[in-house]
């Protein structure tokens, strides 16, 4: 009898024993996520813009680039050189995602003209924009609008509104327009300066160094987690992300 009730302890010892190792075991190959390892994993948003084009050569590169990453872009188009190339402009429609917006017509500092001059710099362009997207690609030109060197005030935005543009900055800007700056600093100033979730990225589209750049600077966004979008799925309602930074009525951005 003693026997019998030996084996029965040492049976229920012998399960209880499996019942919390095979509980513990369950437990440790649950990782803990906490909530900053959520964060990383979750992708941020960047736009890439390219101002002043289109412009020959450089313009179909830059959208090659894209094709070949499948991403897309925001160009910041001057009518005037939309006049010249239009080629380039359909180009950018037919072999990409890519949106376009207004960069004026004449690329003239806003904040010097009448008010009558704002509107037929913004109105003329956002006419040419249209006229060349037709009903095939009206969806790809975007109510947004760049002022030239970043400079605008109250009148611009108040003739903007009247049009129904919205003025768009960056949160980032590279210093690509110089001849002086390399390829590498480009890259450096974007690497520095990531620290939002919705980054704007100001580039050139006639600039060789960006150009020679662009794949790298993909590359980077890609490894830090950047999803790629046009300008308008961050901005959305907002009339632009970096007026945040402006504090005068009167803002002037880099000087060209």
């Amino acid at each position: 009898m003693l026997t019998i009730r030996r084996i029965h302890i040492i049976m229920f010892s012998y399960f209880v024993f499996l019942f919390f190792y095979q509980e513990k075991t369950f437990e440790e190959k649950i990782p803990e996520i906490t909530y900053e390892v959520y964060k990383k994993q979750q992708y941020k948003k960047v736009a890439l813009t390219f101002d002043d084009g289109p412009h020959p050569y450089f313009t179909q590169k830059i959208v090659e680039i894209l094709q070949i990453n499948n991403i897309k872009a925001t160009f910041f188009l001057v009518g005037k050189q939309v006049e010249k190339y239009p080629e380039l402009v359909r180009c950018i429609l037919d072999h990409s995602d890519s949106k376009l917006a207004n960069h004026t017509y004449s690329h003239k500092n806003l904040t010097k003209l009448l008010n009558s001059e704002i509107k037929e710099e913004l109105k003329k362009t956002q006419d040419i924009l249209n006229s060349i997207a037709k009903i095939q690609y009206q969806d790809r030109v975007i109510p947004y609008f760049r002022p030239p060197g970043g400079n605008y005030n109250s009148r611009v935005l108040a003739v903007a509104e009247e049009l129904g543009l919205k003025v768009a900055l960056w949160s980032i800007f590279t210093n690509d327009h110089l001849s002086s700056t390399t390829k590498q600093e480009i890259l450096n100033n974007i690497a520095s300066s990531l620290s939002l979730d919705e980054e704007i990225i100001l580039l050139h589209s006639g600039s060789p160094q960006t150009l020679e750049a662009l794949q790298d600077i993909i590359n980077l966004l890609k490894e830090k987690n950047y999803e790629f979008v046009t300008i308008d799925e961050i901005l959305t309602n907002e009339t632009d992300i970096v007026n945040r930074l402006r504090q005068s009525e009167d803002w002037t951005g880099y000087i060209r």
